[in-house]
């Protein structure tokens, strides 16, 4: 992109060494006039400009809420607002990059035997680990760290979490996860998230936050 102040200085010096008109130089003081006007606007846009507050987060959060519980939808503009801010909801896949894991949180409402299972993104199952008895409450899962699972190459994985009850029964459990939006799919009907190569339905987010700025 030309820089429109070094392009108009161009221009008075060669109006300086060609002895042009002075409607030549006048032309060209008001493109620098017009061009320090656009720089000025831009710096006080920059100046006055103020993060997402707490009360604004609420109404996002609110507004997600009211989705959920009525069956009503995020535009898909709204959706948009989500780039850049940490989202957590319902989600089923976890990220690998050299070796590491995307966490998913699962909450357990009475104690029993937890089954995972690891699926690929073609469907099949890569591994069935069994982390034995939890406590009902809130977990963890690192995909990355299951105990006989062998180590998994960097990509997108689904994770299947089942809680037994005992007696041979067993139940899915849902599972949460998130991150850093990086992206929003407007193709379809409703509007998804991509978080990396994960994707969280907008009507699945249960929570918004604002990154904290970089330390400088």
């Amino acid at each position: 992109m030309t820089d429109p102040i070094a392009d108009m200085l161009t221009r008075i010096r060669n109006a300086v060494t060609a002895k042009q008109t002075r409607v030549d130089m006048l032309q060209a003081l008001q493109a620098i006039q017009a061009a320090m006007e656009r720089l000025n606007q831009a710096f006080e846009a920059a100046r006055t400009f103020q993060p997402m507050n707490e009360q604004q987060l609420t109404e996002i959060n609110q507004t997600l809420k009211n989705a959920n519980t009525s069956g009503g939808s995020v535009g898909k503009l709204d959706a948009v607002g989500f780039l850049g801010k940490e989202v957590r909801g319902a989600s089923t896949t976890v990220d690998v990059k050299s070796g590491t894991a995307t966490p998913l949180d699962y909450t357990l409402a009475q104690s029993g035997t937890v089954e995972a299972k690891i699926l690929d993104a073609s469907g099949g199952t890569i591994a069935d680990a069994i982390l034995g008895p939890q406590n009902a409450g809130p977990h963890t899962l690192d995909a990355g760290k299951l105990p006989g699972v062998p180590a998994l190459a960097d990509g997108t994985y689904t994770v299947q979490l089942y809680v037994g009850d005992g007696n041979g029964n067993a139940a899915p459990v849902a599972t949460m996860g998130g991150g850093v939006v990086t992206g929003v799919d407007l193709s379809g009907d409703a509007p998804v998230l991509l978080v990396g190569d994960r994707r969280i339905a907008v009507t699945d987010v249960r929570e918004v936050r604002v990154q904290p700025p970089a330390a400088t």
